[in-house]
């Protein structure tokens, strides 16, 4: 600024002396000086400390990404240590502690002590809710503890949580588009509508393929659904849109069968869930299809990881076959040649033989 240590001085009222041995790095200013100090230079006692308190949305994608990769290569112990290290120093930046809540509860298969790593899933969201203001953190904190709690086995938490009736949030979306539309702005009531309407959609799968498994000895609502869900994915492209989606339904609806006996139609499940698996574009990007087109810039401007897949990519590929090989209810399957050479081609494409050594 142009400023000499003559000036800096007279205006915080200190020796010129001072203000030379703070430049060569001899002594700091008194900490009553700092307001003073920030005040001439118009700048924050923070930028004068070098602190950040807060992560900006591009540093958590690339913090998320690199703790992601860490639990790929090092310890469960070893990335925690970083972690929580990370937590410390941005205690208040809640939107970061939301993704480490996250990031923990991805990761809890890998943890040697599950029950611990739970619950402090369930310590960062209760934080967040007592001390952010935005409403969207909590509320998403909120559901990331239910799940936690729901792990923990502690379901009378969840529904103290998330109370314990039907919510009908639908028509709030529906509202807020109108007023968009009448606001003219047009764009922004279509986004609303389509990304409600996608979300609805991977929601109406997900509740369909919950509620075969909850009527399993109901055997004609069983086969009605999962022919009812089949068509959805086809009519929409669910497996290109949202493969993830798909392959939870197909390899619950082979358990379905399989708790049936009928071994045949759990093996056509598990050839599509295979199938899919094969045709997963590595690395994951989590976008919209050219008939949901607003949902990709939609998941780029909400999304603190940006489009990327939550989870490392290795340990996406052998969970994949993982689910396959662990399932005990696939145990009669095992005896057939069919499945034994599925799962090992399975195992050789994704290039994660060592699983099912």
């Amino acid at each position: 600024m142009n400023l000499t240590q003559a000036q800096i001085a007279e205006y915080v009222g200190v020796s010129r002396a001072a203000v030379s041995k703070w430049e060569k790095g001899q002594s700091y200013p008194d900490i009553t000086l700092l307001p003073k100090l920030a005040n001439f230079f118009n700048t924050s006692i923070d930028a004068l400390l070098g602190y950040k308190p807060q992560m900006t949305k591009e540093q958590i994608k690339q913090t998320y990404l690199q703790l992601s990769q860490q639990f790929s290569q090092k310890s469960f112990e070893e990335v925690e240590s970083n972690i929580e290290k990370l937590l410390k120093e941005y205690y208040a930046c809640f939107p970061f502690v939301l993704k480490m809540a996250q990031l923990y509860l991805n990761y809890v298969p890998k943890s040697p002590d599950q029950q611990k790593t739970l619950t402090r899933v369930i310590q960062l969201c209760t934080q967040i809710k007592s001390s952010s203001e935005d409403v969207s953190l909590i509320n998403e904190a909120m559901l990331l503890e239910a799940i936690a709690c729901l792990q923990l086995g502690r379901p009378e938490e969840v529904l103290e949580l998330l109370g314990s009736e039907i919510k009908n949030p639908l028509e709030t979306n529906q509202l807020i588009a109108s007023a968009h539309q009448m606001l003219g702005n047009p764009y922004k009531a279509k986004e609303i509508i389509q990304v409600s309407y996608y979300q609805n959609l991977l929601q109406l799968i997900s509740y369909a393929t919950e509620s075969m498994m909850m009527e399993l000895e109901n055997g004609n609502y069983v086969d009605e659904t999962i022919t009812k869900i089949r068509q959805l994915i086809q009519l929409f492209e669910v497996e290109e849109l949202h493969f993830n989606s798909c392959l939870i339904f197909y390899y619950k609806a082979a358990v379905a069968f399989c708790l049936k006996g009928r071994l045949e139609e759990a093996m056509e499940m598990l050839r599509l869930y295979v199938k899919l698996c094969t045709k997963i574009q590595f690395p994951i990007k989590i976008k919209g299809n050219e008939y949901f087109k607003l949902v990709t810039p939609w998941l780029e401007q909400i999304s603190h990881i940006g489009l990327e897949a939550p989870r490392d990519e290795q340990s996406i590929k052998k969970d994949l076959v993982l689910l396959l090989h662990r399932e005990p209810v696939f145990a009669p399957l095992k005896e057939m040649n069919e499945f034994q050479a599925m799962l090992v081609n399975l195992a050789c494409h994704l290039k994660v033989e060592e699983v099912i050594k």
